[in-house]
């Protein structure tokens, strides 16, 4: 009996020792509610627009405060305060501007059409402006207290940022449209020669190497790598330590924008209107996507997805594993920008010919909830009717549902996933039945009156009875 009764003790043991695991085992594999969702979510709509004079060069530019900047061929200079969704400043030239700001930590830097280089501070006020004797042909670069560009005779001049004195040049073979890009403490010129050269910050020559084409575009250093497009349509990607080549493939067309990376990928639109995504570490192309025009934007990440613009009216989302669109936003206008993300809201520019304006759109996520109910009121009393909302915009929303009648609410169906309350009763009246729909970040309401009338009441065709 004794051995027996130990015996049973330990099964009894066996079995709870089972039950934890198997709890514990169901709450490890248990799957996790999908986390709020980063970036833009579609549909979007027009929250804000600001209008300006002449078409946006270019594209705009965000700097770290979410301030955007952004240059026209009317010569003005403008900030958007994201945040208030307002023009912050405007800085008028005498003549067109060439090319977009470049952004340092306290001050930005532009061109125009005279050659003068301009360095404003982030309140738009005028520090210096040097004029140079030579075409600038490249957008300007800056780093550790220097700005960088290109001329059409393939010097780069290296000025101060402090005042603008030229600081040293340094001579190609050909001109230079892609602006510096830098690794390290040394400058990636990218020139029209087919060569990039790593130059020093003293203006000392430190490496070559030859791309044998043209190099119209800014590349992209992405760590040690070097990723680099040609105007015979090749695409190189180079080890910057070693100065050697990694890998190079050859596309359907020349690269338009400078290349965007991810972790994994490496992103570049082409002349041939297609957007190409690659691995990082060979150069297998690991997707497509046709665009509906030429693209010379830069890509924007919104945090999970890639954003693409083109010369078209139509702004897309696209997922940066298999390139699928993601959503999509007709702006009825040509778009002359690249996307800007700056939470919450998702920017762009256009630019309307006929009236000689361009405009940037503030576009936000689509929040909005329809509330409808079947049958349709009015009815008669102990009547089931069901009333259901349907929500645009929410992540995993709640739905609680109210009751009321004159000036008395009452919660009828606490929040929860359900979207849909049915509902009877035997009183007549009036009613209202209310919606709020919540999630992590949001909610809204949206309401709906419904009437019941006595059975021996004969229901009423609202459409006729308002044609009366």
């Amino acid at each position: 009996m004794i051995r027996w009764a130990a015996g049973k003790e330990r099964m009894k043991k066996v079995l709870v020792f089972g039950l934890v695991v198997l709890a514990l085992s169901c709450s490890l594999f248990r799957a996790k509610p999908a986390a709020y969702p980063a970036g833009v979510m579609f549909p979007v709509k027009e929250a804000r627009r600001i209008e300006f004079d002449g078409r946006p060069i270019g594209g705009l530019e965000k700097d770290e405060a979410d301030r955007v900047y952004f240059s026209t061929d009317k010569g003005y200079l403008c900030c958007l305060d994201t945040g208030a969704q307002e023009m912050a400043w405007e800085f008028r030239d005498s003549v067109p501007f060439g090319c977009p700001p470049a952004l340092g930590p306290e001050r930005l830097f532009v061109w125009d059409e005279e050659n003068s280089v301009i360095c404003l501070d982030k309140k738009g006020a005028l520090l210096w402006k040097v004029k140079v004797s030579e075409k600038i042909s490249s957008e300007i670069s800056q780093d550790r207290g220097s700005i960088y560009f290109g001329t059409e005779t393939g010097h780069l001049l290296a000025m101060s940022q402090a005042a603008g004195d030229l600081l040293w040049t340094f001579k190609t073979e050909g001109p230079i449209h892609a602006a510096p890009a830098f690794f390290e403490n040394q400058i990636c010129l990218a020139g029209g020669d087919g060569r990039v050269y790593m130059i020093s910050s003293s203006g000392r020559l430190r490496g070559t190497m030859d791309v044998g084409s043209p190099i119209l575009v800014t590349p992209l250093v992405d760590g040690r790598r070097l990723y680099v497009g040609c105007e015979d349509r090749s695409f190189h990607c180079y080890d910057l330590r070693r100065q050697k080549r990694k890998w190079k493939i050859t596309a359907g067309g020349r690269l338009l924008a400078t290349p965007r990376a991810d972790r994994k990928r490496v992103y570049f639109p082409a002349s041939n209107g297609v957007l190409y995504a690659l691995n990082k570490k060979n150069g297998h192309i690991l997707w497509w996507w046709i665009s509906p025009s030429k693209s010379r934007y830069d890509l924007e990440f919104d945090g999970q997805n890639i954003l693409a613009t083109s010369s078209a009216p139509n702004l897309h989302a696209l997922d940066v594993k298999s390139g699928k669109s993601i959503g999509q936003f007709d702006a009825g206008q040509e778009i002359r920008s690249n996307p800007v993300w700056a939470e919450p809201y998702l920017l762009i520019a256009l630019f309307d010919p006929l009236a000689d304006k361009g405009r940037v759109l503030f576009l936000r996520k689509e929040v909005g909830i329809k509330l409808a109910a079947s049958p349709a009121s009015p009815q008669p009393m102990g009547t089931e009717v069901s009333f259901t909302a349907l929500a645009e915009g929410f992540h995993r929303p709640q739905y609680e549902f109210s009751l009321v009648r004159g000036e008395d609410t009452a919660v009828v169906q606490p929040a929860s996933e359900r979207a849909t309350w049915v509902w009877y009763t035997d009183q007549e009246g009036t009613f209202l039945v209310r919606v709020k729909v919540v999630d992590e970040k949001q909610s809204q309401e949206a309401e709906i009156p419904y009437e019941i009338i006595k059975n021996d009441q004969p229901a009423v065709d609202p459409k006729r009875s308002a044609g009366r």
